[in-house]
Order: C-alpha cells, then structure tokens, then sequence
C-alpha cells in the first residue's frame, strides 16, 4: 500500500519547493497543502501538524516531521533520487552545501529592511558578480564536468536531488546569475524541460517569495 504524503508550506515556492519538485519528479500522489499567510497564525499553534510552530512540514501516513533539508533527504532516499552510492551523495550534498551558502548570501540582502528597493537591487546585483559567487559556480561547474563531460546532471544519468536544489536556488535570483557559465545554464535547461518535471513547471503559479 502506498504512503499517502501531505506537505504544508505557504502558497510561494520557498523552503517547500523542492520537495514538491521530488514528487512531480517521480510522479508520487501528495497533497500539496498551500496555506495563505493570513491564515498561517491561526495553524501553527497546532503542535500535532506544526511541532516547531515552523513550516514546511511532512505527513507521512498520519506521522508529522520538520525540517526542509530532512524532508528532502526522506524523500530523495525514499523515491530513488538521492544517487547509487556514497559517492554520489558526497556531490550531491556538495552542491546542496554549495548552493545553501549562495542562498544565505542572497537570504540576507532580501530580508535587509534597511535597504529600500533601489538599494536592494543594487545589492543584489553585486553579490552576482562578487569573486566568492563566481568562485561557488566554478566550483559546481566542476563537478559537473566529472560526469559526462558536463552535459548531463551532477551523478548518473538521470534528475536527483542535487540537481533540483541547483535549479530551484537559481531560479530565486537573476538569470544573470549564471553568465559565465553555460554547462550550469545547460543544466537548469535539462531540468525545465525534462519530461518529468515540464508538464509542473509550466503550470505553477506559486511565487519564488512573497
């Protein structure tokens, strides 16, 4: 008999968006349980839902667990998306590692109040072409060439986990992000238009941030 899946997270793509790349990834049944943000004070005291009064959450099977990247892992591990082997999941953790750090650099102009919105723009545009961002996307476009010479994903021969966490980061900030670097751009390209994922992709309206 099969689980049966309810994620909860807001109506944006955010910190839930990967896993529900997960799911259409392997075409796993879920409910993608999308809450309004006015709604959300109201909900989270609800400690059997939300443990840590914090989202996004997993149910599996009535069973309830917290934590973006261990729901990730979980469902990675669960639906065969996490590579063959230890190795595999060494760079597929380094990409995660590596995209996790662009994403704080990014996370913390974003939430800076005190910049107002040409300030912010301008920051963001620096942080872009800064020599420790160009010096992640070398890196991963490094261990991107180790596999098929760069024209394929990150382990194997098929979409993982490593792979939907570079698409999904990326696509939270400017596609100038990636000038430079056309193995990386290549490899966002595959991941749109993949069979798996297009059908999604095309019809999703949840915004990358409120």
């Amino acid at each position: 008999m099969s689980s049966k899946y309810t994620l909860n997270y807001f109506n944006i793509q955010g910190k839930a968006e990967v896993a529900r790349l997960l799911f259409h990834c392997k075409g796993v049944e879920f409910t993608d349980n999308q809450i309004n943000f006015e709604d959300w004070p109201s909900q989270k005291t609800d400690r059997s839902r939300f443990p840590m009064g914090q989202m996004p959450t997993l149910e599996v099977d009535g069973h309830v667990f917290c934590q973006s990247a261990a729901i990730n892992a979980y469902l990675a591990e669960t639906f065969g998306l996490y590579g063959a082997n230890t190795s595999d999941r060494l760079i597929i953790n380094q990409v995660i590692e590596t995209m996790n750090d662009l994403w704080s650099d990014y996370y913390d102009i974003w939430k800076n109040m005190s910049l107002d919105n040409e300030q912010r723009k301008a920051a963001f545009a620096e942080l872009l072409v800064k020599d420790t961002t160009k010096l992640k996307l070398t890196f991963l476009e490094s261990l991107l060439k180790h596999n098929h010479d760069g024209h394929g994903f990150f382990v194997g021969d098929s979409i993982t986990l490593g792979d939907l966490v570079f698409y999904h980061t990326t696509g939270m900030a400017d596609k100038s992000l990636l000038n430079g670097f056309p193995l990386l751009t290549e490899l966002n390209n595959r991941v749109r238009h993949s069979a798996e994922l297009k059908s999604y992709l095309d019809s999703r309206t949840h915004p990358p941030m409120p």
